[in-house]
């Protein structure tokens, strides 16, 4: 399965959901936060103290930051692969695409 999360998009959360769209829209949750801006829990998030670094370097640190934050908040998905969307990078735009499979319960 692979999940593609772009921040510029808006997205539709719903209140009933099945299993596999909640695993997903809590890793697009997941993707999205900041460290430092979880309320009761600043350890909780995307770091993005390498933000103004060069972007192959930020790739490669995220496939470890991505795959963290992943592994900790959503034990019912294993990540399988990280990679980036590069068509866009003239916009500054970091598209991040998980790739992997939603564990049986």
């Amino acid at each position: 399965m692979e999940i593609i999360y772009d921040s510029s998009q808006l997205k539709d959360y719903k209140i009933v959901r099945t299993r596999n769209e909640e695993i997903i829209q809590n890793i697009e949750n997941i993707l999205s936060r900041i460290k430092g801006n979880v309320p009761l829990n600043r350890e909780k998030g995307i770091d993005t103290e390498f933000i103004d670094e060069p972007i192959n370097i930020v790739q490669a640190l995220m496939v470890g930051v991505v795959m963290d934050e992943i592994e900790r908040d959503e034990p019912r998905f294993q990540v399988d692969e990280v990679i980036y969307d590069n068509s866009n990078q003239s916009s500054g735009k970091l598209i991040i695409k998980v790739k992997g499979v939603i564990l049986d319960e």
